[in-house]
């Protein structure tokens, strides 16, 4: 059990990173939030059985975010899943990836299992998921798009994922306490934060620890750890795909 980073890249990956994306590990299932690129290699790569799946969780409509989502259902379906699966996320987030399933006629797809879509509200501890081991709270974020950000909560302790957002107060909010922020750091870009400003969040926060994902191509992880760490005294790690957080 645990949390586990898939991909780590902003919108333009590069050799060593994929796009953005976590998988929830639980003894009831798998969690997968975010869809961008190939899920199923990466879950297959990390050894997770993808039909394990019991939900997904889309933080936004950008196609980092959920472009894969086609790839990921249709594999699904080849391997003859019949359980349900939900997908999460906000509206505009749902309608987006319902239209883009619809390009590839997925309802027509002889024996296609139920997908339950679940619209989440944009308001502060709006609850994703409570079943099991694993309890999961989302509160909108500041993109230039509607977002969601969340909040994990497993035994083995909790996090915080940021999704795409500017430095916000709701940011710190959602992530009082955690173990380990996971925090994107694409720059000082509208929509975005840079190192500085995620270390600003986890202090204010008063998380355990900070994990930097979102990441520029060629990233400087050094560099990007010294900004952080301008800002917040505790651990800070450049996040990769394949690492658990944990």
């Amino acid at each position: 059990m645990g949390l586990w980073l898939l991909g780590t890249s902003g919108a333009v990956p590069d050799g060593r990173r994929d796009y953005v994306s976590l998988v929830v590990e639980a003894a009831d299932g798998l969690i997968l939030i975010e869809a961008g690129g190939s899920p199923l290699h990466r879950l297959r790569r990390m050894g997770l059985d993808p039909m394990r799946l019991r939900g997904i969780f889309l933080s936004h409509r950008h196609p980092d975010h959920l472009s894969g989502l086609p790839g990921l259902l249709m594999g699904l379906w080849l391997l003859r899943r019949a359980d349900p699966l939900w997908i999460a996320g906000p509206e505009d987030a749902l309608e987006r990836a319902r239209a883009l399933l619809d390009l590839f006629e997925w309802r027509s797809w002889a024996g296609m299992f139920p997908v339950d879509w679940r619209p989440i509200p944009p308001e502060p501890d709006s609850m994703v998921e409570a079943s099991g081991s694993v309890r999961l709270l989302a509160a909108p974020v500041v993109h230039s798009v509607p977002t969601l950000a969340l909040r994990i909560e497993l035994p083995e302790g909790t996090a915080a994922y940021s999704a795409d957002t500017e430095p916000c107060p709701a940011m710190a909010r959602l992530s009082r306490g955690v173990e380990v922020l996971i925090h994107e750091a694409t720059g000082a870009y509208p929509g975005h934060t840079p190192p500085e400003g995620a270390g600003r969040i986890a202090r204010e926060a008063g998380a355990r620890r900070l994990i930097l994902v979102h990441l520029p191509p060629e990233v400087d992880g050094e560099a990007w750890i010294a900004r952080a760490r301008d800002t917040f005294d505790g651990p800070v790690e450049i996040g990769w795909d394949g690492m658990r957080a944990l």
